[in-house]
């Protein structure tokens, strides 16, 4: 537990912003990061060292019992029942659930604030209960579970059967968990992942639609637009590894007007759940660990990609693209999150190691982009960044 001095300063941190609040108590996003900061740091600054220990420990069961309720489809029927919430029997009657376990999972449920016990006999939802109904974050909620979270039991042994070193994508946490010689992404489009498979693009896509799009802050027009060849045949943007489109899409629905054509690569059972492109992109299968076919292409465009793989793979992938550079014409764009030095928050430091387990990736810092780069004789030409959040723009050119 720290010192008073150092809960009463936290105290006076957070009085000093409540002072700056707007009349009507809105909460612009930088206040409220900061809030949330020092309320998980008061929180810590608390808590005794068997609470600590206590809060450590029991964290996977929490995990296990909002599983438990999702599949159970909890969360919707007492959403449904509103402020008046539910009976035990009523719950009981919906569920099936026997009468000695339904309070347990209830009780556990509300002690992580999902749910509220009305009196004896009744319970309701709170708020936060609403993030568990939205099918991207309970999809994504559900692959963590189902998928990451044997991965993540197996890793301390894996790591130290391996010296510490970091894993390789086909030597690491998952390939030790499920007895499986695959990589990751590979041994997940196994017929028995289906659903697993299905949850994790829900979520992918859900997120993706759900944040502030690239092109929000970068200078698309000023850095790739105006300086295009004007031929009919010059391609503008290479969207690398490009999933169905949707990034393509993207860019033609922003600027409609926009000369050049868009290619769409990516493997081909992809390429053919993509379709024909619509007119807005043409599609093509490409291995991106094999050389690039189009060459000279104003954009190459790798959006969430390498933070999959290690350095050796990387840095395959980014002297493909390098070898078919044009010299001060072509540029690379990487869309990926840049790790801060120092203050990563729990969300970015959890997506690095969810990388790290499933296919050896990782995250990347500022000068481990940059080293990664160079390696494939590129250079950093700058780099735009919203906030933590959000992927940044690493706008890279021949050496």
């Amino acid at each position: 537990m720290a010192s008073e001095n150092s809960v009463k300063a936290i105290v006076e941190e957070i009085a000093s912003i409540q002072s700056d609040l707007p009349s009507d108590g809105s909460l612009q996003p930088k206040a409220r990061k900061k809030l949330q900061g020092l309320a998980k740091e008061l929180g810590f600054a608390l808590e005794s060292p068997f609470e600590t220990m206590n809060r450590l420990t029991f964290l996977p069961l929490e995990h296990t019992v909002v599983r438990v309720a999702i599949n159970l489809g909890l969360f919707e029927y007492l959403l449904e029942a509103g402020p008046s919430g539910k009976t035990l029997d009523e719950i009981k009657a919906q569920t099936g659930v026997d009468e000695v376990l339904l309070p347990r999972i209830l009780r556990t449920l509300a002690s992580i604030g999902l749910l509220s016990q009305i009196d004896q006999h009744r319970w309701k939802a709170t708020s936060l209960a609403q993030s568990c109904i939205i099918p991207p974050l309970r999809s994504g909620f559900n692959f963590m579970f189902d998928f990451v979270g044997p991965v993540f039991q197996k890793m301390p042994e894996s790591l130290a059967k391996r010296n510490y070193q970091c894993p390789t994508a086909l030597q690491g946490p998952l390939q030790d968990a499920y007895d499986t010689e695959l990589v990751g992404y590979d041994y997940l489009m196994e017929p028995r992942w289906a659903d697993t498979l299905m949850d994790c693009n829900i979520f992918m896509k859900g997120r993706r639609e759900g944040s502030i799009s690239w092109l929000d802050f970068y200078p698309f027009t000023e850095n790739i637009l105006s300086g295009q060849d004007h031929e009919s045949s010059a391609v503008t943007v290479v969207d690398v590894g490009g999933g169905l489109g949707h990034g393509l899409m993207e860019i033609k629905g922003k600027f409609p007007d926009m000369k050049g054509r868009l290619v769409l690569q990516d493997l081909p059972s992809t390429i053919q759940q993509a379709g024909d492109g619509g007119g807005v992109f043409e599609p093509m299968s490409h291995d991106f660990f094999t050389p690039q076919p189009i060459k000279g292409s104003k954009a190459y465009l790798i959006r969430q990609v390498l933070h999959d793989w290690p350095e050796k793979e990387c840095q395959t992938i980014l002297q493909h693209l390098a070898a078919a550079m044009r010299p001060g014409y072509s540029k690379v764009l990487v869309n990926e999150f840049i790790v801060p030095e120092v203050g990563a928050s729990d969300f970015i430091v959890a997506c690095d190691l969810v990388m790290m387990g499933l296919n050896g990736g990782m995250e990347r810092t500022e000068s481990q982009w940059t080293s990664l780069l160079a390696s494939a004789g590129l250079r950093i030409e700058k780099i735009w960044t919203l906030n933590e959040q959000t992927e940044s723009v690493i706008e890279a050119v021949l050496v």
